[in-house]
């Protein structure tokens, strides 16, 4: 017998979930920062398993270059700015939703408000901006909520969140939790803290120039569609009742690693001797020539 009515759209999530899990999505609230490549195509996701509110925040409009890998983007839609095109997008998947749109990002003055009344927070900003992750992560532990952050890298990705009393976002970049946010961006932090794993057929020297600074990282549709897809397998093992048989979620400083080139599947440490490790095997294939070639 139903708790309540579901709403038909969900019924198919239904023989995989229970209908007091669906429910409990129903009343969830997802905070997401970043609406781009991972972050919109999460979005996406979350509307589609039921959550009952949204909110996206992000400064920038779709460019031409987002065309190869973030939901949304279309000729019609560049130029637009990501949240609020990803929002009225998600309106049209479900008009029941509750869509709130930061048009201008998560700042300082508006972090607060971003947080308070969530289930989750979910980090897909650029990590070449730590002050915002650090913000997020500072709120959601206010809040007493996870801070789930996932990232796509070649045909694979990485997810993990940081539990309210555990392991920090600031120790994983090598920082304290009482450095003010002007110590935090001038830090230097290097890739070596955010990627425990590289792929063994990236470029290498794609790798060198995006490490340098020289150049953005590259991203493929695949590796984004698959970071979301794990992203919103390890919201709903956050957002759903813990008495279900489900297992935990992943939570630092333990990562979970897939990658459809390769067929991996793994949980790895969040260190950097992980990162360096990783970098050693792509060298020795780059330089064994075993690397496939391509283009930058």
């Amino acid at each position: 017998m139903s708790l309540s009515p579901l709403q038909p759209e969900f019924e198919r999530n239904l023989g995989f979930m229970s209908e007091e899990e669906q429910l409990r999505l129903n009343t969830s609230a997802v905070g997401i920062a970043g609406a781009g490549g991972d972050g919109g195509m999460l979005a996406l996701q979350l509307a589609r398993l039921g959550v009952g509110e949204l909110r996206l925040a992000d400064p920038d409009p779709f460019e031409l270059e987002n065309t190869n890998r973030q939901a949304c983007c279309t000729r019609d839609t560049v130029g637009v700015n990501k949240a609020r095109a990803v929002g009225e997008y998600i309106t049209k998947i479900n008009p029941d939703i509750t869509v709130i749109t930061y048009e201008e990002g998560v700042t300082q003055d508006n972090v607060g408000s971003f947080a308070t009344g969530l289930d989750l927070v979910i980090d897909e900003t650029e990590f070449t901006l730590p002050t915002v992750g650090v913000m997020l992560a500072r709120a959601a532990r206010h809040e007493g909520i996870p801070n789930l952050m996932a990232m796509n890298i070649g045909f694979g990705a990485t997810v993990t969140s940081f539990a309210a009393d555990g392991m920090t976002f600031e120790k994983m970049l090598g920082l304290t939790e009482s450095d003010s946010l002007d110590e935090v961006a001038v830090a230097n932090v290097g890739l070596s803290r955010w990627l425990p794993y590289i792929p063994p057929y990236v470029d290498l020297d794609a790798f060198k120039s995006v490490a340098a600074g020289e150049k953005s990282a590259p991203s493929i549709a695949p590796g984004v569609a698959l970071a979301a897809g794990m992203a919103a397998t390890q919201a709903l093992l956050h957002l759903v009742e813990e008495d279900n048989q489900r297992p935990k979620p992943v939570t630092a400083p333990a990562v979970l690693v897939m990658d459809a080139m390769t067929g991996q599947s793994k949980e790895v440490r969040l260190t950097r001797r992980n990162h360096y490790a990783s970098l050693a095997k792509m060298y020795v294939r780059h330089s064994l020539g075993f690397s496939p070639k391509t283009s930058y």
